[in-house]
């Protein structure tokens, strides 16, 4: 369950590894919670984005949507910031 590894390349590949389904939430939660323990910056913050939306889409709690669209917002990383808004959309 443990994703390999603590870098952010570590943790970014764990992400990509880790398929959309609700067994892998434990992982999702695992992940982002070794992603706060590393210092603020953009590759993290969109990171912790995905992490947060993806589980947004698995579990719908608005929790993880505000958190993950306000990471893609401060990580200014387009791709991220679209996927939220995408997953917004869905919301109304």
């Amino acid at each position: 369950m443990r994703p390999n590894g603590d870098t952010l390349a570590d943790l970014a590949r764990a992400l990509r590894g880790t398929s959309l389904e609700a067994s892998q939430v434990p992982r999702f939660r695992e992940i982002v919670r070794l992603l706060h323990r590393l210092p603020p910056g953009r590759e993290r913050d969109g990171l912790l984005a995905v992490a947060y939306l993806r589980l947004y889409q698995l579990l719908g709690q608005e929790e993880d949507f505000l958190r993950g669209y306000s990471y893609a917002r401060t990580a200014k990383l387009e791709p991220v910031r679209l996927l939220g808004e995408r997953l917004g959309e869905g919301k109304r």
